[in-house]
């Protein structure tokens, strides 16, 4: 809810002699939120306990809408979750142009989490460059890099269901037979991490569906199914290093997928502060809130000893 509607909702349940107001409200969370920063950030260097388990960083980006004046129309925070064996996950989320950096927010949580340095570290992310750098300069050492497969898989649905919206126009499954060959075959592939194999079969559709008779004049169809494919094979020159064999890691039990960072972004990042609301930000006071949010759905906001005095 907004601060108005939460100033409106604290007159009736806690009626005091003077009325709140949304600039209260929004003051005292911003106290709340600075002094649980400040403990994060400085706690962790007390509570850490060494481990060899690897530490697994989940973490994706979303934008908001910036208030107006700002320098562009959106910003992007970061946010996820960093999980250990043994531990209860640790929700974390950081937006820019802040005192306290976003590598400080995922440092600070990895540390909770018994990370120290020279310990293993897995990221898992959509294959932003950003969002790898962050928890780079967070351990300042080289870490684990893992595509997130459900990115992945989504681009072969794209292409699967443009196929198969097209292969009986004109008998293309025939005339395009690398095509129908392939494109069933791209997932098992890259479910089994045989990115060069993927690679090729990418690079043969694409120079069949270019020198198919009246490919200039095709349908839209046909040019969004060439569209996808091309964009698929720019995305796995990209992120070659990054693509493992997720059928292994699947049936050992490991994780293969950014969902835990997609789930915090739904429990942190709500309808009201999505880009296509009319709330608007600054980056001090989404951060602030979102510290708040982090630290109530870990539970962590019960633990703290705030001063909330004038």
């Amino acid at each position: 809810m907004s601060f108005r509607e939460a100033a409106r909702v604290l007159d009736i349940f806690v009626p005091v002699t003077r009325p709140h107001n949304h600039r209260t409200v929004s003051n005292r969370l911003g106290k709340v939120a600075d002094q649980i920063e400040k403990w994060d950030v400085a706690g962790p260097y007390r509570i850490s306990r060494a481990g060899k388990s690897p530490v697994s960083v989940f973490i994706d980006g979303a934008y908001i809408r910036a208030v107006p004046g700002y320098q562009s129309r959106h910003f992007e925070i970061a946010m996820g979750r960093v999980v250990a064996q043994g531990r209860a996950p640790r929700q974390f989320a950081g937006a820019p142009n802040i005192a306290t950096g976003k590598h400080h927010i995922v440092r600070a949580a990895m540390r909770a989490q018994g990370w120290l340095p020279g310990r293993d570290v897995t990221v898992f992310s959509d294959g932003e460059v950003g969002l790898q750098s962050i928890v780079l300069s967070a351990t300042r050492e080289p870490v684990t890099h893992i595509l997130d497969w459900f990115h992945l898989s989504m681009r072969l649905r794209h292409i699967e269901r443009a196929w198969e919206g097209i292969r009986h126009l004109q008998n293309l499954d025939v005339y395009l037979q690398n095509v129908a060959v392939h494109v069933p075959r791209l997932r098992h592939l890259l479910w089994s991490g045989y990115v060069r194999e993927a690679s090729e079969a990418v690079k043969q559709m694409l120079a069949q569906l270019d020198q198919h008779p009246g490919f200039r004049d095709a349908p839209g169809k046909i040019r969004r199914l060439y569209e996808l494919i091309n964009n698929l094979g720019t995305y796995l020159g990209q992120n070659a290093a990054s693509i493992v064999n997720y059928c292994r890691r699947y049936w050992s039990g490991q994780p293969i997928s950014s969902s835990p960072a997609e789930s915090a972004a739904n429990s942190l990042v709500n309808a009201r502060m999505n880009k296509k609301r009319q709330m608007r930000w600054t980056p001090i006071g989404a951060h602030r809130v979102l510290q708040v949010r982090a630290a109530i759905a870990d539970g962590r906001l019960k633990q703290a000893k705030l001063d909330l005095t004038a």
